[in-house]
């Protein structure tokens, strides 16, 4: 019978940044094969579109120095995903014949990685920006279901400047945006003018940039610049 194939809550992984602590500066040229599967086809590396993806390999292969992994789209379910993952090492169950993620009997009994590997490692990602470090797929899927649910704001931006844990940046983003201009002064003037504040006859004087500045140093609101654009966010 073989290995039981462990649970997602259970693996034990490492970030391509631990595993360089543990074995050294040794690094693996990105050569064709790193960038050969998208999903389940071959493709074009340069070829990409906007769903995030993670390259997810073996360390023990990688210690042995060959490069044994796939990229995998990262959706919304990271049980799911982490199944998926398995589907691509193991070798297949006693029962079935091939791995099925969803036959328990290959979940329990399957021999996950027939290259001897132990443990699992992000050695890239794409579309998920900072967030993507490590083999936490629950973070993983959790940043990728912001990005669904927030397609026209900053949201890899937002979790590396403002906020990273994904919840608080989730309310964030859909309680305190105050939409995406060409700059801050941009914004303060339309502001100003849907607030009413009244002496319109000085506004041609008015610094707006210098107006937003003082606003942001207030704490009324904070900006987040992203893709040339600036965004608004109130406080």
């Amino acid at each position: 019978m073989g290995v039981t194939v462990q649970p997602l809550s259970t693996l034990r992984t490492q970030s391509c940044e631990e595993h360089e602590r543990a074995y050294g500066e040794q690094r693996l040229p990105c050569g064709p094969d790193h960038h050969a599967y998208r999903g389940g086809a071959m493709g074009d590396p340069d070829d990409i579109d906007d769903v995030p993806r993670i390259y997810v390999a073996c360390l023990a292969c990688y210690s042995a120095g060959r490069l044994h992994g796939r990229w995998f789209d990262v959706g919304t379910d990271p049980d799911g995903l982490h199944h998926e993952v398995l589907s691509y090492f193991a070798t297949g169950c006693e029962t079935c014949g091939s791995y099925e993620p969803e036959c328990p009997e290959c979940r329990a009994f399957a021999t996950p990685f027939p290259c001897g590997g132990e443990e699992l490692a992000v050695h890239d990602r794409e579309g998920l920006g900072s967030a993507g470090e490590g083999y936490d797929l629950e973070h993983l899927c959790a940043v990728a279901a912001l990005l669904e649910d927030f397609p026209e704001r900053p949201v890899l931006a937002y979790l590396s400047e403002v906020d990273r844990d994904v919840e608080q940046a989730r309310e964030g983003l859909r309680d305190s945006y105050a939409g995406s201009w060409n700059s801050a002064a941009e914004w303060a003037e339309s502001w100003a003018e849907d607030a009413d504040l009244g002496v319109e006859q000085l506004w041609p004087y008015v610094d707006w940039a210098h107006f937003a500045h003082d606003l942001e140093l207030g704490g009324d609101v904070r900006t987040v610049e992203a893709e040339g654009s600036v965004h608004m966010f109130w406080r």
